[in-house]
């Protein structure tokens, strides 16, 4: 505990006290029930989070009204209806030591139709949100004052419903935001213009707040420290909002960043430091005497506790940290920093979900619980398991049915464990995948797993070793189209570039825009190499999240990659390539030639060739990742897990 002292000191925020200051800030989760009731799986998911030690938990966003609303399965507290489910809640939550505030959100414009059930989006202005784009209508003077009474409505609404505190959401551009800055606002009544008279909806939504739920209930504000958008909120007028939040009595303010139109800014992809959102929340401390929350990217507890030691911050918030490991606090406490399961900012399975209205889930923790849930089926029968294979799916495969009592063998051909996910963790920003492989591999030897390298199985060898079960987990290799004149032994192969198999020459030529084209762009350039990308779609990087794209392409941008989009490779030349504008079926065959080397990044396809040669004499054969079908790591770990928990 000594080297977390300031982690695990207690904390008051106005008259509620926490334990510590880890805090579950308010994330998305499509866990709620369609009708905004708080079902089972919610309950479990927040429970378990108090359970593994967090101090203080708060809901995601809450909607005050169905127009408000941008998740398909979105919280509600819009009618006394609801009060019931969320009593459940926030009992669960007390059970275990935890306090729990509801955020209360309204998302103004950055919705759309679909969400809010065909009701009318609503904003300050008639501004369309620069990422959402549906035209909203603007409140009327009279309709502001009664959303102001909403919010009150709601606020006492959560009160009944046993919450400790609540939380404005006043950042990221939604509704409350939209009145704070002069990005969004262009009123003209006693609600826009000057900064003081922008801030008036908040002030009266604060004083409606305290006179419908008392002084003692705490009200917590989550600002954008700045909105990172030409127009929008800065660094001093948040300060001003904030000092006059805590005179209206507000207990404590979250500090954020960036609005939709800054959606790269708002979660933080590998590409941003670990507390890239730390100086803001430092630079409203210095403004105000209560406390103040931090958040971005925090996944090292060292990390957070100099947070804490320097000021900069009171509380530290652990939010896709605490959805990778809902028990980091507890295993702080215990001294196991090796046995906690690492986000790696990938935004697979919390943040991509969100944009196909799926629920929640992690990379490494799909089931968004504990390592016990996984294993605590042990098994009355063991079983001899062979593992083929050593990426990710593997791995996860091979710990499980392990830790579950089984006899297990993992077998690689490399030299290296990790799969594809080693080389991904090479190019700049993504050094924190290679924290996910390390924990795999420590899990596997914990749990007693024999692993042998450098060895390539056959169907003869399984035969020999008479295993009860196989998971296949042999992955993919990297595609060959059938282009003239392309020659795979000379061209390289992004995994040979990466892992430095081999050494490319000045002047590179990356076939491919994809994510894993771009990444090793991205590297070579760093290693001053000049480098061209060429690709026939329109646009670069597509397999990426949102939040992480605009990143890459600005590094590839500062770095001077030449990159050529809605171009269709012809032919392969022995120093470049002979390509066609995709736009014009009458365009003309052009040349881009003088590289020394051509890296070949195409796409992959599944190397499985061990399943129907096995079946006959294999009574349980399960195949995982990309030898089942190229996809992102997401799937290949959660059919890993599955198989590992089947066998």
């Amino acid at each position: 505990m000594s080297a977390y002292k300031m982690l695990f000191s207690p904390i008051n925020i106005g008259s509620m006290k926490l334990r510590n200051r880890m805090v579950v800030p308010a994330m998305g989760t499509n866990l709620a029930e369609h009708d905004g009731t708080a079902g089972d799986a919610l309950i479990k998911y927040y429970t378990e989070r108090a359970r593994g030690g967090f101090g203080l938990i708060i809901t995601e966003c809450t909607a005050i009204s169905i127009e408000g609303k941008s998740l398909i399965n979105e919280c509600g507290i819009w009618d006394d209806s609801l009060i019931p489910s969320y009593r459940r809640l926030t009992e669960a939550v007390h059970a275990e030591g935890a306090k729990i505030a509801v955020q209360l959100r309204h998302t103004g414009r950055e919705t759309e139709p679909h969400y809010t059930d065909g009701r009318q989006i609503v904003s300050s202005t008639q501004i369309p949100c620069p990422a959402c784009q549906s035209m909203p209508r603007a409140l009327t003077t009279e309709e502001v004052y009664k959303m102001v009474e909403t919010y009150g409505d709601a606020a006492r609404r959560g009160q009944k419903m046993g919450f400790d505190a609540v939380e404005l959401h006043c950042s990221h551009g939604y509704l409350i935001a939209q009145f704070l800055s002069g990005h969004a606002n262009k009123r003209t009544d006693e609600f826009g213009g000057s900064l003081h008279d922008r801030m008036r909806f908040l002030r009266l939504i604060l004083r409606d707040i305290r006179g419908k739920c008392g002084n003692d209930f705490p009200i917590i504000i989550r600002i954008s420290g700045s909105e990172m958008i030409m127009g929008g909120l800065t660094v001093h007028e948040a300060k001003a909002v904030c000092q006059m939040c805590e005179e209206e009595g507000v207990a404590a303010i979250n500090v954020s960043m960036a609005t939709y139109g800054t959606q790269h800014l708002c979660v933080g992809s590998s590409y941003l430091e670990p507390g890239y959102q730390t100086e803001k929340a430092a630079a409203i401390k210095k403004a105000v005497g209560i406390p103040v929350i931090t958040v971005g990217r925090y996944t090292d507890p060292e990390i957070a506790e100099a947070v804490l030691r320097d000021g900069s911050a009171d509380l530290v918030a652990f939010g896709r940290q605490s959805i990778a490991d809902p028990h980091f606090p507890n295993k702080l406490l215990a001294h196991q920093e090796d046995r906690i399961i690492p986000c790696i900012s990938c935004g697979q399975g919390c943040i991509m979900h969100m944009f196909t209205d799926e629920p929640i889930s992690c990379v490494m923790n799909p089931k968004n619980g504990t390592e016990e849930e996984y294993i605590s089926n042990k098994t009355a029968t063991p079983k001899k398991v062979l593992v083929v294979g050593g990426g990710p799916g593997g791995m996860e495969a091979a710990w499980i049915a392990a830790a579950r009592g089984h006899d297990v063998e993992l077998v690689e051909k490399e030299d290296y464990l990790g799969g594809w996910f080693l080389p991904a963790s090479y190019p700049p920003g993504k050094t924190v995948i290679g924290k996910s492989i390390a924990y795999l591999i420590r899990q596997c030897r914990r749990y007693g797993v024999k692993i042998t390298l450098n060895r390539e199985i056959t169907a003869e060898d399984i035969r020999d070793m008479a295993p009860d079960a196989v998971v296949i987990a042999t992955g993919s290799t990297n595609l060959t189209p059938r282009i003239p004149g392309l020659d795979p032994a000379k061209v390289l192969e992004p995994c040979d570039v990466l892992l430095g198999k081999v050494v490319t020459g000045k002047n590179v030529l990356v076939a491919g825009g994809g994510l894993i084209g771009a990444e090793t762009a991205d590297f070579l350039a760093e290693q001053r190499r000049n480098v061209t990308m060429i690709e026939m779609k329109p646009d670069f990087i597509t397999d990426l999240d949102p939040y992480a794209r605009p990143m890459l392409l600005e590094a590839l941008e500062k770095q001077n990659v030449r990159m050529l989009a809605n171009y269709a490779i012809q032919k392969f030349l022995p120093d470049g390539v002979t390509y066609k504008d995709v736009r014009d079926e009458h365009a003309e065959e052009k040349e881009l030639r003088g590289f020394d080397s051509i890296v070949l990044a195409l796409g992959h396809k599944s190397r499985n060739v061990l399943e129907d040669a096995i079946r006959d004499f294999v009574s349980e054969v399960y195949v995982v990742g990309d030898a089942r079908q190229v996809d992102f790591v997401e799937k290949a770990t959660h059919a890993g897990i599955e198989a590992g928990m089947k066998i």
